[in-house]
């Protein structure tokens, strides 16, 4: 886990990578790479698995102007080798990428919301390599049992006024800004003897979130939370998590193969506060990863 000094808070974005036995004393031989934004790559015996992979990173004039450009050759590089590719929701900061992803791995299986599923056909993929998932279901992956769980996207100040909802038409959307939001997922995944809950967009559906039990760690969206009240409270009380992994803080306008920059209305102050809490109640520890660095457990 990474420290601060005495008296300082823990930065933002650190540059090492937690030690090992951040998760439990005995490794299981894993590995999870935050790849920015909301994206997170699992790998456990062999098979490598994504979440909201994204990278492309296009700047404000491309994401509110121009039509949607993966970078290709940053997706194959970050991307490579995976299993299968699980998306929270379709934004452009979320699924933009994901069709690359599916190209790139021809026997990696895209598993989201209709949305997800028909934005990726309209990008040729095909049928065999989409899967829509509902809530509840769970679906295999060598190692891995992923569980589909429906959620809700955190309330975005003035964006959230003019969000596409649906997928409309025949083509693609003119910009990235207006891909559409469709059905959103969180997912909890189970595999080597522990569990994890990424829960990627700072809303809640009820009654799915109500049957979730404890976990050993949560990956955690902190962009837009400040609308979902008691967020990190009703984190903790319903998964009490050994470990909270933060995702979804960087500013994902600029690149990444540049210095991370805080999303903003981050408030990584009261963030801490919320971990203290979680800390005091729960024995929750904050873990940082290192953008785009792979961490051992």
């Amino acid at each position: 886990m990474m420290t601060a000094p005495a008296g300082a808070e823990p930065e933002i974005f650190p540059t090492e990578a937690p030690a090992p036995g951040w998760l439990g004393p005995e490794p299981i031989g894993a590995r999870i790479t935050w790849t920015g934004c909301a994206g997170i790559i699992l790998e456990y015996d062999g098979t490598k698995i994504c979440f909201d992979p994204f990278v492309s990173n296009p700047g404000f004039v491309d994401t509110f102007f121009r039509s949607a450009k993966t970078d290709r050759a940053l997706v194959e590089r970050k991307f490579g080798g995976v299993s299968a590719a699980f998306v929270g929701h379709t934004h452009w900061d979320h699924a933009m990428d994901v069709a690359v992803v599916a190209a790139t791995n021809p026997g990696a299986v895209v598993y989201g919301s209709k949305t997800t599923t028909e934005i990726c056909r309209r990008q040729g993929v095909s049928d065999q390599q989409v899967h829509t998932v509902t809530d509840g279901e769970v679906v295999t992956i060598g190692p891995f049992t992923v569980e589909a769980v429906a959620s809700q996207h955190g309330i975005v100040p003035l964006a959230g006024k003019i969000d596409v909802i649906d997928l409309s038409g025949k083509g693609m959307p003119r910009a990235p800004f207006r891909w559409p939001r469709g059905q959103v997922f969180s997912y909890r995944v189970a595999f080597g003897g522990v569990t994890f809950y990424l829960h990627t967009s700072a809303g809640f559906e009820d009654a799915p979130f109500a049957r979730q039990q404890p976990v050993d760690a949560l990956v955690a969206c902190l962009a837009a939370r400040q609308g979902t009240p008691n967020y990190f409270g009703r984190l903790g009380d319903q998964l009490q998590p050994k470990v909270l992994i933060p995702c979804h803080h960087d500013n994902f306008l600029k690149p990444v193969d540049e210095p991370p920059h805080p999303v903003p209305r981050l408030e990584w102050p009261q963030f801490l506060d919320d971990v203290a809490a979680l800390t005091d109640k729960f024995g929750t520890r904050l873990v940082q990863l290192v953008r785009g660095v792979d961490s051992a457990f």
